[in-house]
Parts: structure tokens; sequence; C-alpha cells
């Protein structure tokens, strides 16, 4: 579930925690990256990788989709995305290093396995911090934040359960990709109406998907061993008959909600610059401060 940031905790927090807080906002920013792709339900050949674009449906224009699309490449274990804005977050699963980049900005931040496990423990300092600074507050008001505390944290809970019922027995074209219109849902409740190319169609398979199997085993080591439940687009593609062309979510109520479209979907090489941190950018320490930039 999204953290509902409407209602900050209180007391205030103090400088170092709004530090840490900062470094936690950077991770959401890398992570909200793939919300777009696990939105549309979403080891690779050793010479090819697969791009992916997607980005909301809206009215035609002359506007070029490129220019609106959040672009994923993927290969092995490795993932860049890029959003529309100009963010890019890269994943190196065998390094077991997450980048985030603004190419804007002309700086970039790292994450290795031993940042992971530091931020691991900074989080767990923070909320005992937080603990302690809620038990002057009266025991309802204490409970309420305690509650929205651990609301936070997130539980470890198995993927939820996927049924795809078909809608119909004809195909649709979605931005030039035939597919076959199915309505899904998690656990007996219907979450949303797509179309699904069917894996066979593609040229593809999971497997060529396995990068973001790789990114949420790296987040379980941050949120000590609570992978992110918004993006379990690894677990949804295992139980998906295909790649999501085009996707409506359903409210709880089952009214229309957002849709996506799928814009760019290719398997091609993959250079390997596209998986590493371009030169000449300032290096940005996660816990303050800048580092030189690196030599080449």
């Amino acid at each position: 579930m999204p953290i509902n940031r409407s209602r900050p905790l209180h007391p205030r927090p103090t400088a170092p925690l709004l530090r840490r807080l900062r470094l936690l906002q950077l991770l959401q920013w890398a992570t909200a990256l793939l919300t777009v792709l696990a939105f549309t339900l979403s080891a690779s050949f050793a010479f090819a990788g697969v791009i992916l674009g997607f980005e909301e449906a809206q009215a035609p224009s002359k506007e070029t989709t490129a220019s609106r699309a959040s672009r994923f490449t993927l290969e092995g274990k490795k993932i860049r995305a890029e959003d529309p804005r100009g963010g890019v977050m890269i994943f190196d699963g065998d390094k077991q290093t997450l980048w985030t980049v603004d190419p804007q900005k002309q700086r970039y931040t790292e994450v290795t396995e031993a940042d992971a496990k530091r931020i691991q423990e900074m989080q767990q300092q923070m909320e005992q911090q937080m603990k302690e600074r809620l038990k002057g507050l009266p025991p309802e008001q204490r409970k309420q934040m305690e509650d929205q505390l651990d609301a936070m944290k997130g539980k470890e809970t198995e993927a939820p359960k996927l049924t795809f019922e078909p809608i119909g027995e004809g195909r649709k074209t979605e931005h030039g990709f035939s597919c076959k219109p199915f309505r899904v849902t998690a656990n007996g409740q219907a979450i949303e109406e797509a179309c699904f190319i069917p894996w066979k169609e593609t040229g593809l398979s999971v497997e060529d998907f396995r990068a973001f199997d790789a990114l949420d085993q790296f987040f379980r080591k941050i949120g000590g061993g609570k992978g992110n439940q918004q993006n379990r687009v690894f677990g949804d593609l295992l139980q998906s008959p295909g790649i999501p062309a085009h996707v409506k979510m359903l409210r709880p109520d089952g009214t229309a909600g957002p849709e996506q479209d799928l814009v760019i979907l290719k398997k091609e090489s993959i250079p390997a610059d596209r998986f590493t941190v371009p030169p000449g950018l300032q290096k940005e320490s996660l816990f303050g401060g800048k580092q030189d930039k690196p030599k080449m």
C-alpha cells in the first residue's frame, strides 16, 4: 500500500533524522520508477536484452510517445529504468549495486550491498527513536502514531494469487500490438482489465524479466527481508498469460481508474554502458556531503 503522507508523524524529526528521511526518499524515488511497470503487471539471452516502454493512456496528440514513455532496459540481472522527466535508475545484480542518476544536475548516488545493510540499520534506529519520542503522547494518540509507523514498515506477505478471466473471444489491437483482453482478479477482487500479448507471440519468456526479481531481492536487504510489496513485477509476470499491451485499473468500487499502454517492446543487443553511470558525473553520498568525480 502507498504510504499516506497527508498526515505527518509527530514530534518533528531532528536534523539527523531529516538526513535519514532524505536517504529513504532517494530510495523511494528509485522504486517509484518501477511502479509504472508493476501497474501494468509486469537469465536473459547471452547477447540480447529486452526494452519496454509504457505511457499513460490519453487522447491522441502530436506529442511523440518517446517523450512520455517510461523505458525499461533489461539484460540478465541488470536493469535500467528511465523516467520521461529525465531521472534514471540502474541496478546491476551481479555487482549488487544500485545507482540513481540525475543527468540534469550531473550527479548520481550509489547503493552497494554494504550500504544496504547500513540503511537497514539506520531505518531500525530511526524507528526506535521515533517510538521513544512518541512515549510522551497521550495513549490513544501514541497508539495511532505507532500504527502508522508499523504500516510504513510493511509486512512480509505472499504474492497475491492472480486469476485471468477472458473478456469475450476476440482480440484487440493496442498501439500495433495484437492482444487478448482479460479481467484480472487478486484474491477474488477484480483489480484491472488488461489486454495481454501471449508469451508465444512475443518471442520472450518470463526469464527475460529475471532482473526484476534480482532487484526485489536487493530491496529485501534494505527492508530487513521485506521486498517492495507494491512492485511485485516478476511475481505477477510468473502468473500472467503474457505481456500487457494495455491496462485499465479498477478501483475497489469497480469504477475505472488510470490506464496505461505498452508503446515499446523489442529484443536487441544492449551496449554494456547502458548499465553503468556516465563518466564525469558528481557522486553524491547517501549519508551526506559530496564525493569527487570518478577518475576515468
